[in-house]
């Protein structure tokens, strides 16, 4: 097992596990160590409606495919730091700092990010980004996998071949199953089409919702190890079910979830539902994509790029290893519902020990409930406010629309 697997494992790893559920978490470890994520999917919007970012913001983020952290740079925060445990992600992330400080124009940046695919990237990726690109995310890029070597040669061939948005292990369980929906009468693209609200109802009930009816659709989507294509852990699985109300399955979960990102807001600036429904952006009218890829923000962004910094490895350790105060806005995505008690309380610890009052942190939930109300000590507890009806109201204008829960905390 690999450096980077073991780290992913003892993030994933729950000492009161059972047997099967560690072999369970060992298995997505080693899973987890590749590019998994070409794009992020939690909604920028509630993330800036609930942080209030200003020039005084020093923001700490999990990065995953690391579209937020650039989309945060627009609310001119003092700086911004991402952090992941997976090195993928951050030569991703590095990938698209340097393509947009160094590439000559907006349109040669929409080529690699927006499309995902271009004749001239490979040629710009050598002349512009690949001299100033760091040494570990070059090698990266310019490598492969014994199987990816055969198929599409370099890394860097996916902005040429197929594109950024056909690749990644979360880009090759949704190309999976957009061609398995096809095969049993389903078209889920279809639903860009749409015009209007009753529409895209419409177009869900004739082409997304059958899907979900589906005999084998059933049995495959009831396993633990198909959430894996999603980046969800076996304890994150476990933590889904457990919300359940009686009568419901997962499957009923699954189904209310989609149609919320294919019914609940407009699809013509929906980037999440062009993505889950079409593997694209909206690349023609470029209204449903994320704020770092619209033209009237690309100048800030290639002023601004310097204040971002990408770094693999833990929010925690990233706390505990800077002064006072380092950071102020924190952005931990999904993974309290990776996290043991013991190791949310280390986190939560460190914010309260090392961050001024009135510091803010977001995180999303596979389920509606927030862990951190019954996996922290009560008096570490008692140091943040839980902006709960806040919390539920953002929730519901998450556009992304894959998870139960939003959750803000403020420290006291």
């Amino acid at each position: 097992m690999s450096s980077n697997e073991q780290t992913v494992l003892g993030a994933v790893t729950h000492t009161e596990a059972s047997k099967k559920q560690g072999l369970m978490q060992r298995l997505f470890a080693v899973w987890f160590d590749a590019f998994v994520y070409n794009q992020i999917w939690e909604d920028p919007r509630v993330d800036l409606e609930a942080l209030q970012l200003d020039k005084h913001s020093r923001v700490l983020t999990i990065s995953s495919g690391g579209c937020n952290a650039l989309n945060y740079l627009l609310e001119n925060p003092q700086r911004v730091t991402a952090v992941d445990l997976n090195r993928h992600h951050i030569y991703l992330l590095n990938l698209k700092i340097c393509a947009l400080k160094y590439l000559p124009t907006y349109g040669d940046f929409f080529a690699f990010f927006g499309f995902g695919k271009h004749e001239e990237n490979i040629e710009n990726y050598r002349k512009y980004i690949a001299p100033r690109l760091d040494a570990d995310s070059r090698s990266f890029w310019e490598s492969a996998s014994l199987v990816g070597r055969m198929v599409h040669g370099k890394r860097i061939n996916f902005f040429r071949k197929g594109g950024l948005y056909e690749h990644s292990r979360n880009g090759y369980f949704l190309r999976f199953f957009h061609k398995f929906s096809r095969a049993v009468g389903c078209k889920p693209d279809e639903i860009l089409k749409a015009k209007t609200p009753e529409e895209q109802e419409k177009l869900y009930d004739k082409y997304i919702d059958p899907f979900f009816d589906n005999l084998l659709v059933k049995t495959v989507t009831r396993l633990p190890v198909t959430l894996f294509g999603l980046g969800i852990p076996p304890q994150q699985y476990e933590e889904l079910t457990r919300d359940l109300d009686q009568g419901r399955s997962i499957i009923d979960v699954y189904r209310e979830r989609a149609k919320r990102l294919a019914v609940d807001y407009p699809i013509y600036e929906n980037y999440f539902a062009w993505q889950a429904f079409a593997r694209k952006y909206d690349t023609e009218n470029r209204q449903a994509v994320p704020e770092y890829l619209k033209e009237e923000n690309y100048r800030k962004l290639k002023r601004m790029a310097d204040r971002l910094e990408a770094k693999t490895g833990s929010v925690t350790d990233e706390i505990k290893k800077n002064e006072f105060a380092a950071f102020n806005r924190f952005i931990f995505l999904d993974a309290q519902d990776w996290m043991n008690k013991k190791s949310m309380a280390e986190l939560w610890q460190s914010i309260a020990d090392r961050c001024e009052s009135g510091s803010r942190i977001i995180f999303r939930t596979a389920g509606a409930s927030s862990p951190v109300e019954n996996n922290l000590p009560a008096d570490l507890l008692a140091k943040f406010e839980y902006a709960q009806d806040v919390s539920r109201e953002l929730f519901k204008k998450d556009r992304a629309s894959i998870y139960g829960g939003f959750h803000l905390y403020i420290l006291k």
